[in-house]
């Protein structure tokens, strides 16, 4: 019976990762990596759907840091930052075609887009109430972090770090400090230096 429940659930974890895997972009070149998106939902009544896009590393997935990012603004689309700065793609001047990114960050790491709080890029609000502020979206961004260490199990292990620019230099501190209260609920395994946190023109208050 414990056997049968276990096939049954690896059934269902497989089904979901290949109902949220990326297998191809519009002008995309091949990759030699994994990729998934879709939403976490979040929330205490649950309302609030946060979309990510979710790289593996190039290099070696299973030993390889993972890491989140959270672009600022606030109010910025994490999707920016993963197509025109560090992805593993880049946006071709014509707008419709992508290219692959030498300097991709996931050449060396499994990278976390996380389009956060609700109403940023395509999270939204399943009743239209996006009002939020940097504790509830650092609340919300941990539950999106449980969901992603349920949905990939095999990297709860890994080094994992948090990133971020801009308005991050909030979401980034936040985040981090709601995890280690937290870590009796559900461990994560962060790495960090306080005293160098890993933001990219960050604001700081």
């Amino acid at each position: 019976m414990v056997a049968a429940a276990t096939i049954l659930l690896l059934l269902a974890v497989s089904q979901c990762l290949s109902a949220a895997q990326i297998t191809s972009l519009p002008g995309a070149p091949a990759v030699n990596f994994k990729q998934y998106s879709g939403y976490y939902t979040v929330g205490a009544t649950k309302n609030h759907q946060l979309h990510y896009w979710f790289v593996e590393s190039q290099n070696n997935p299973a030993t390889d840091p993972v890491l989140v990012w959270l672009t600022g603004g606030p109010g910025c689309s994490g999707l920016s930052a993963l197509l025109t700065e560090w992805g593993p793609f880049m946006v071709n001047p014509d707008g419709a075609t992508l290219t692959a990114n030498p300097y991709s960050w996931n050449k060396k790491a499994s990278i976390l887009t996380l389009e956060a709080p609700a109403g940023v890029g395509y999270s939204f609000a399943t009743d239209g109430n996006i009002k939020t502020g940097d504790d509830q979206t650092a609340s919300e961004n941990w539950e999106a972090l449980v969901a992603f260490f349920n949905q990939f199990p095999q990297y709860k292990t890994n080094d994992f770090y948090i990133t971020g620019e801009s308005y991050g230099g909030i979401y980034v501190p936040t985040l981090m400090q709601t995890i280690l209260d937290r870590q009796n609920q559900f461990h994560i395994n962060l790495k960090t230096n306080w005293s160098v946190p890993n933001l990219r023109n960050g604001f700081l208050v």
